[in-house]
Formats: structure tokens, sequence, C-alpha cells
């Protein structure tokens, strides 16, 4: 290995010469390349037997290795067995030497959840029939309630409707009396026009007659021709006529405005007269329907109250009944676990041939194993000792393998070089 080591040191300074001159100096490389191509292929073929041992070494390590593995796993599964019937063995010998016990006291046990198993079942039969029987009763009932009650409803019903009847009629009167109040107030407006137009008329005839007087006035006190006078003196008495005229205008527009507002007010009360009826007719009709809806309500009530009795008495029931499945359940456990004890123990009391091969199992298994464990510890320490012996050879492996791949890649270099 230091031989190769020193070819290896020498091979870089041969070519560490310049290779970038003349086509001369390039030729006489040739051989020194051809030689170290040589001396590298020596060494690849060293490498290689010294390969070819490492690998026997880890093919051996290998196989040893897996021998004590299997070893190790088969030790493994014989314990799992072993302990398997050793438990087995230790509850038969429990349960022989407890056996008269256990089938006296876990007998005892079955026979009362038995009895119990029973009765809760006696239990959920009459209670689910009592069911039953109060659910055709609450059907009954509520058949009856509806029958009974039919007739006040539809009276409360009818009792509504008019009461729905009166409050529109009070609705229209009051949209009558609003209407007769519009019209009082119109009516009552045309009065004070037709007044006012009536008094402004007899105003104006009499400063007409007042200017005419003056006039006839002075013209008498002029000294005037005496027909300008009785013309004067005939416009007066027109204007005379004119004014009583206009103040019998008067007198008769007042009296007919008058008597248009006293026909409107007339009408309002009348309005008002029938609202105050509608209104009655209402409060008596709505007085009527509370009566008559109290009175239902009072009666519905009663019935809603009887027939939620019937159904908290059904739920109650109901969940006794639950609660007896839930201890029939429970006593069925009881009973399931203890007769599984009794038989258990009647099966191993009835049975000791049975535990005798497990003994004779045991003692066969137990040698086994030592066998085994015999076995293993051997594969074990030849393992160990293999791995020991081999351990230069499976280095010397892993060195050949890194110079092998060190000379090749070399090679690879000198070529490429050379070239």
């Amino acid at each position: 290995m230091a031989d190769e080591r020193e070819d290896r040191a020498e091979a870089p300074e041969k070519v560490e010469e310049p290779v970038d001159l003349g086509g001369d100096e390039r030729a006489e490389e040739t051989p020194s390349a051809t030689a170290a191509a040589e001396r590298a292929g020596e060494l690849a073929r060293g490498a290689a037997g010294t390969l070819k041992s490492g690998l026997a070494a880890v093919r051996d390590v290998h196989a040893a290795a897996r021998r004590h593995a299997t070893a190790r796993g088969r030790l493994r599964a014989l314990r799992d067995a072993l302990e398997a019937d050793e438990a087995t063995i230790a509850r038969r010998e429990e349960v022989e030497a407890g056996y008269e016990r256990i089938v006296a006291e876990q007998g005892r046990v079955a026979r009362e959840a038995a009895s119990e198993i029973e009765a809760h079942q006696a239990s959920v039969e009459r209670l689910e029939a009592e069911v039953a029987r109060v659910e055709g009763l609450l059907a009954q009932m509520r058949a009856d309630h509806e029958q009974e009650l039919r007739p006040y409803k539809r009276i409360a019903e009818t009792a509504r409707g008019r009461s729905e009847e009166a409050s529109r009629g009070v609705a229209e009167a009051k949209r009558a009396v609003r209407t007769a109040e519009g019209q009082v107030k119109e009516a009552s407006e045309a009065r004070e026009q037709s007044i006012s137009s009536a008094n402004r008329a007899v105003d104006a005839s009499q400063a007409r007659l007042r200017k005419v007087q003056d006039e006839l006035k002075r013209a008498r006190e002029g000294s005037r021709d005496a027909k300008a006078v009785r013309q004067l003196q005939d416009e007066v008495t027109t204007e005379l006529a004119h004014v009583e005229s206009a103040r019998a205008e008067v007198s008769s527009v007042t009296a007919s405005a008058q008597a248009s507002v006293d026909a409107a007010q007339t009408h309002l009360w009348t309005q008002n007269k029938s609202l105050e009826e509608a209104q009655r007719e209402a409060d008596a009709a709505k007085q009527e329907y509370e009566a008559r809806k109290g009175e239902y309500d009072e009666l519905l009530a009663k019935a809603n109250a009887a027939e939620k009795e019937l159904e908290d008495g059904i739920a109650e029931k109901r969940d006794a009944i639950d609660e007896a499945k839930a201890a029939h359940d429970r006593a069925a456990e009881r009973h399931d676990e203890a007769q599984a004890l009794v038989d258990e123990a009647e099966d191993v009391h009835a049975t000791p041939e049975e535990t005798a091969r497990l003994r004779a199992s045991i003692a066969e298994q137990r040698a086994e194993v030592a066998a085994q464990q015999a076995v293993v510890d051997e594969l074990a320490e030849s393992e160990k000792g293999l791995r020991s012996s081999t351990r230069g050879a499976r280095l010397a492996l892993l060195a050949a393998a890194a110079a092998v791949v060190v000379v090749i890649a070399f090679v690879v270099v000198l070529i490429v070089t050379a070239r």
C-alpha cells in the first residue's frame, strides 16, 4: 500500500510539464503518459483483489446478522406463546382453586340478576300497556273536548264578526259626522258671505241716496229750475226704493243662509246621534265578544289542563319505562358476566386433562425457549467475532473502493490531457 501511495504521488510530477509548447515536445510526453496508465492499471488490479476479499467479508457479516435476527425473532415468538400459556394456566389454577366459591357466588348473582330481569321486563310490559291505555283516553278526551268546545268557538267567532261589523259602522258614522261638520262650516261661510254682500248693497244704495239728497238740497238752495229739482226728487224716491229693496234682500239672504246653516247643523246633529248609536252598538258588541271569548278561553284552558295532566302522566310512565329498560340491561350485563364466570369454572373443573396438557406444554416450551436462547447467544457471539475478524478487510474494501475511484479519475485526466 505504501508503494501504491508513492506511485500515485510521483504520477502528478510527470504531468506538471508545460503542455503549450511546440509539436515535438508534445510527442515526447506520450511515452510518459502510457507508462502512467500502465502503472494505474497495476494499481487497479491490486485494488480489485482487495475489493473481492472485502465484499466476501461484508457478505459473511450480513449473513451472520440475518441468522442472528431470525433466531431472535423465533425466540420472541416462543416467549410470547409461553407467556400466553402461562397466563392461561395461572387463570385455570386460580379458577380451579376457587371453583366452589365461584360457582356458588356467581350462580347466586346470576339467579338474582335473572329475577331482576324478569321483574324489569314485567314492569316494562305493564307500563307500556298503561301508556297505551292512557293514550287512548287522551285521544278520546281530545275528541270530546273538540266536540264540546265547537259551539262556544262558533259563538265567539260570531260575536267577533258582529263586533268587527259594529266597529266598521262606527268608522262610517265618524266619516259621516266629519262630512256634516264640513257642510256646517261651508253653510256658515256661505251665510256670512251672502249677508256681507247684501249689507254692502244696502250701504251702496244708502250712499247713493245721501248723495242725491245732498244734490237736491243744494238745488233747492241755489234756486235752480223746478225741472231739475223734480228730477232730483225722482232720483231720491228711486234711491229710497233701492235702499228698501237692499234692506229687504239682507233679511231674505239672512233668512235663507240661516236656513241652510240650520239644515246643515240639523244634519250634523243627526249624524252625531247616529255615531253615538253606532258607538253604543259597537261597545255592546265588543263586550259580548269579550264575554263569549272569555267563556270559550276558560273552557279551552280547562280542556288543555285536563289533556296536559294525561300527557304528563304519559311522559312520567315513559320515563319509568326507560329507567326499567336501563335497569333490565344492567341486570342482563351482571347476569351474563356471572354466567360467564360460572361457565368458565365448570369448563375448567370438567377438563383437568387440559390443565395437565398445558403444564406439560409449558415445560416443553420453557426448554425450547432455553435452547433457542442458547442458539441466539451463540449466533450473537459468532456475529461479533466475525465482525471483529473481518473489520480490517471491510475497512480495506472501503479504502480500495476509494482508491479505484481516484485511479479512474486520474486515468481520465491523463487521457484528456494527452489528447
